[in-house]
This record gives C-alpha cells, sequence and structure tokens, in this order.
C-alpha cells in the first residue's frame, strides 16, 4: 500500500471534519424549524465520532509509520466515545419521551457499528498495537481488522444518511444528495 500524500490527506480530512461538524449540525436543527435542542446532540455526536474522527483515523492509518499507526488507535477511540455519547443522548431522548427503543434498522445499524468498532478496538489495542501488541505481526489478524474496520464505517456513514431521511422526509431529495455528497467524495480513499 502507497502511504497518502500529504496534500490529499489534508483535503480529505478537512471535508470529513467539516462535514461532520456542518452535517451534524444540520441534522440536529431538523425538521426544519426545529432548532437546537437535547436531541440534536445525537447527529452531532454520531456524525463527529463516526465520519469525523474515525473516517480521519482510517485516512491517518493510510499514510504509514509508528505515529500515525498511534493517532490512528486515539482518533478511532475518541470517535467511539464521541458515538457513545450520542448514543447515551438517543437513549435518554427516548426515555424522557416514553418511547421503545431499537424499533428501526437506522438504530440496530448504529448500535452495530458502536459494538463492532468497541471490538475492532480491542483487538486493534491488544494484537496490533505497535509498541505492545501481542501478534502485530499477525496479517490474518490485521486484514480482518481493517477489512472489518471499513465494512462498519461504510454501515455507519449509510446511517447518517438514513437518520437524515427520517428528519427530513422522504421529498427533501435535493438535501440528502448534499449532505451525501462529501462522503462520496472520501469514501473512495477513506474506505477502499
Amino acid at each position: 500500500m502507497e502511504p497518502l500524500a500529504n496534500g490529499r490527506y489534508a483535503l480529505l480530512t478537512t471535508i470529513l471534519l467539516a462535514h461532520s461538524l456542518i452535517g451534524g449540525y444540520y441534522a440536529g436543527t431538523r425538521p426544519e424549524g426545529a432548532g437546537w435542542r437535547y436531541f440534536s446532540w445525537h447527529p452531532l455526536l454520531m456524525m463527529c465520532g463516526m465520519v469525523g474522527l474515525m473516517g480521519t483515523a482510517a485516512l491517518t492509518k493510510k499514510k504509514g509509520g509508528y505515529t500515525n499507526t498511534k493517532l490512528h488507535g486515539i482518533m478511532a477511540w475518541i470517535g467511539m466515545m464521541l458515538s457513545g455519547g450520542g448514543l447515551y443522548v438517543i437513549y435518554q431522548n427516548k426515555v424522557e419521551m416514553g418511547k421503545d427503543h431499537f424499533t428501526t434498522l437506522h438504530s440496530w445499524a448504529g448500535l452495530a457499528v458502536l459494538i463492532g468498532c468497541t471490538l475492532a478496538g480491542l483487538a486493534g489495542g491488544i494484537f496490533l498495537h505497535p509498541d505492545f501488541g501481542i501478534d502485530k505481526q499477525n496479517k490474518t489478524i490485521r486484514k480482518v481488522h481493517k477489512l472489518l474496520s471499513r465494512g462498519l464505517l461504510i454501515v455507519a456513514w449509510l446511517a447518517t444518511l438514513s437518520g437524515l431521511k427520517t428528519l427530513i422526509g422522504d421529498e427533501d431529495v435535493v438535501s440528502l444528495v448534499i449532505f451525501a455528497a462529501p462522503l462520496l467524495v472520501a469514501a473512495p480513499f477513506t474506505l477502499m
């Protein structure tokens, strides 16, 4: 694998981080006129965690090297913690509203991704850590970690689209396409 060039890395991380902040805020203030509320923290934290930090973690790993490998793990774990905060917000929000939990494909996808990323992160930290990983040269573990993590990010990014679609409705296709555009630009470089 050829390391990711600095210019491309800077552009892609800017796209992912900006999209996570702007897109997370946008989703958090939907439907139109809803404004910022407790629920708004859910899309913002999930977007910052799964798109901004997890996406940037994947790109950072592609730069190669010892330091970037460690940064990759740190960013991924911070992304998972932010996403865990997003899960907490939506769980508490549903409790306060008296609604059932995990009733949609979106909710199950989010839960599965968070659990899957936690397991992939534990495997990465225990087996692949560059300083103390107990089997850091194992190509099979490395391959499974990489492919599983990429698959989980694909599901996470699709969940952001399904979440926005729920908030804006089926008619606002233009907003959904604009929201998806940064992910479509970054996906080939981040997830492939």
